[in-house]
């Protein structure tokens, strides 16, 4: 897609409750910004840059970690406001190339960005809209003629709304100063009193703003009913099975050791790759047997995600199962060093957080 893309990463994430800044906070153990991230890459977008502001240092220190841009060929700037730019205006640092899809990292959304940007085609902006339920907090009444005629209980009533995705063309960039802040209502305002051509893109994608703690796990069921969507970004160099087998001192990890050829010195849940000819049922069962003399837990399907290994940047899709062990003492095979989540000494690879957030209560 011959499109730069621009997300906005400026949140600070104080109705989260906590000091981790929002584009961080994690929805079912990946942070909002890695999300967005590959949701773009797998979409065909390969430029990115991440409009943070510069006195949050973690931002650009968790994208510069980032592997995702590298498995997909693509690259990852960070851009550091020394002032607030305002929701839209950081898109003038990229106004001397082609059009910029602009995104807001406290947004997830499953809509088609090549439908969008293909939609936009030569107008001077697009803006992404969808339909959302709004509850009136009261009775709403219909009244005829002085009666009564109908009585609807705190009724939730659809809103068109801007679904915080945009597209700029040149005319658009070229209106937005070098300094200053910059509010994309602001633009689209100045835009249509121009007489400038703005357009609307319609659809009925899984969408959510995650402004704040109950956002987060309205956001975590969005993710969950949406699996293939927001959790599928890729076709997999390699399929793994992982187990996340849990006990009174929660989940069972292993460490890796530092010269693996993947997750290399992370603590990891117990499974392996899966052979040729094998199911991820069939190749679970295997490797906790070979492991861990196991191979008879009674699992259950907990989840399927990809991710990228740090080690190797090779793209794995990752089949977790879960079962619950009990009081069960647990004897390493092949001499592998195991301890529990709430004991492992050392750093979670990426797909043990995700389990875990998935076999959270």
């Amino acid at each position: 897609m011959n499109v730069r893309a621009l997300v906005q990463a400026g949140g600070r994430g104080e109705r989260m409750g906590g000091a981790t800044p929002k584009p961080l906070v994690p929805v079912l153990g990946l942070p909002l910004l890695e999300r967005n991230l590959a949701l773009l890459f797998a979409a065909g977008l390969r430029d990115v840059t991440v409009v943070t502001p510069a006195a949050r240092p973690e931002i650009r220190e968790f994208v510069e970690r980032s592997v995702i841009a590298r498995a997909f060929g693509g690259a990852v700037a960070v851009y550091e406001e020394p002032a607030p730019r305002g929701t839209i205006g950081a898109a003038a640092e990229l106004r001397d190339g082609g059009d910029v899809l602009v995104v807001n990292a406290d947004n997830l959304t499953a809509l088609d960005l090549a439908a969008l940007v293909a939609h936009h085609d030569g107008a001077t902006m697009t803006v992404a809209t969808h339909v959302e339920p709004f509850r009136v907090p009261f009775g709403a009444v219909d009244v005829e003629g002085g009666r009564l005629t109908a009585y609807r209980e705190k009724p939730a009533l659809p809103v068109r709304v801007c679904s915080g995705t945009y597209v700029l063309g040149r005319a658009a960039l070229a209106r937005l100063p070098a300094s200053g802040r910059v509010d994309a209502p602001d633009l689209v305002r100045a835009l249509l009193e121009s007489g400038e051509e703005v357009r609307a893109f319609g659809h009925a994608a899984p969408w959510i703003d995650v402004n704040d703690a109950s956002a987060v796990a309205r956001a975590a069921a969005l993710v969950r009913d949406h699996a293939a969507v927001f959790e599928r970004w890729f076709a997999p160099e390699v399929e793994v099975v992982g187990a996340l087998l849990t006990g009174p001192r929660g989940a069972l990890l292993e460490a890796r050791p530092a010269g693996a050829r993947c997750y290399a010195g992370l603590w990891d849940t117990p499974g392996g790759k899966i052979e040729p000819g094998e199911t991820a049922g069939d190749a679970i069962r295997r490797e906790l047997d070979e492991e861990l003399g196991l191979g008879d837990a009674e699992l259950r399907p907990l989840a399927v995600f990809d991710d990228v290994d740090p080690t190797s940047g090779r793209r794995f899709r990752h089949h977790v199962f879960t079962a619950a062990l009990g009081e069960l003492a647990v004897v390493p095979r092949l001499g592998q060093r195991l301890a529990w989540s709430g004991d492992a000494p050392g750093p979670l690879a990426v797909p043990a957080a995700r389990a875990l957030a998935y076999g959270a209560p």
